[in-house]
């Protein structure tokens, strides 16, 4: 009958009504537990919100023949796949959202935050200068060169550079900033450019909208040591700033003149 992508933000409590209301009605609720990280608990919190069992997806479920058994699930039924986030923020679930449209599949999409437009709020940084971003990888799945280039094209045009760290949730591996931090000066080391140096500012932010997340804006050679505690992490290199800026992540980032 239908699938329904629903973002959920970076916890429960970030699932709007519109969403709510959606996951209620559909027969079979299932949670992206594969691209994102969410608050221990927070699956029983949303089971109880919903009213109903939510059936954790892993990429096998989602991708190949995975694709298939859950489709089919559509033909008589509706589907609803909560996301944390926002579901098309990142490119995963499009592959899924097009085999649908393909197969028929009525599709329906209920937004909610994700974490790249609460980065503002956060940090104080204005949404109108962050250029592209991009994603530090493990070492042992290529380089790190797309987020350096980034990082360098952003700051020659003074924009903002939000950087996405690797997460692996199934194999429970998720990068930190101090990881992050190390494998961009690494790219440093090989190319010599000067685009990431230990005297530039970094934000580091850890767990964006949990009851403990973390918010820190200082230079690099301070923060590869600074204890952010456990992922989900990100990183902001900030461009140029604006007065307002530089007085918004003093206060909201802990920043020093």
């Amino acid at each position: 009958m239908s699938l329904i992508f629903i973002g959920i933000g970076l916890t429960a409590k970030g699932l709007t009504i519109e969403g709510l209301s959606e996951a209620q009605k559909a027969e079979h609720v299932f949670i992206d537990a594969y691209t994102n990280l969410i608050p221990r608990n927070e699956l029983h919190t949303l089971q109880n919100l919903i009213g109903k069992d939510i059936k954790p997806l892993y990429r096998s479920d989602v991708e190949g023949r995975g694709v298939y058994e859950l489709l089919k699930l559509t033909e008589k039924s509706t589907v609803a796949l909560l996301v944390v986030g926002d579901p098309f923020i990142a490119t995963t679930h499009i592959a899924l959202r097009l085999e649908a449209i393909k197969r028929g599949v009525k599709v329906k999409y209920v937004p909610s935050a994700s974490i790249a437009s609460v980065i503002p709020g956060l940090t104080g940084l204005s949404s109108y200068k962050f250029g592209k971003s991009a994603t530090i990888v493990f070492p042992d799945k290529g380089s790190n060169n797309a987020a350096y280039d980034a990082i360098k094209d952003n700051s020659s045009r003074g924009l903002h550079t939000l950087l996405y760290l690797d997460l692996e949730v199934e194999n429970k591996r998720a990068m930190t900033i101090n990881e992050a931090l190390k494998l961009l000066l690494d790219v440093e080391a090989q190319r010599a450019e000067g685009v990431v140096r230990e005297d530039m500012l970094i934000v580091g932010i850890a767990r964006a909208c949990w009851n403990n997340e973390i918010v820190k804006a200082a230079k690099l050679s301070k923060l590869i040591n600074y204890d952010f505690g456990p992922p989900p992490h990100v990183l902001v290199v900030p461009g140029s700033l604006h007065f307002m800026e530089y007085e918004a992540l003093k206060a909201l980032a802990g920043m020093e003149d």
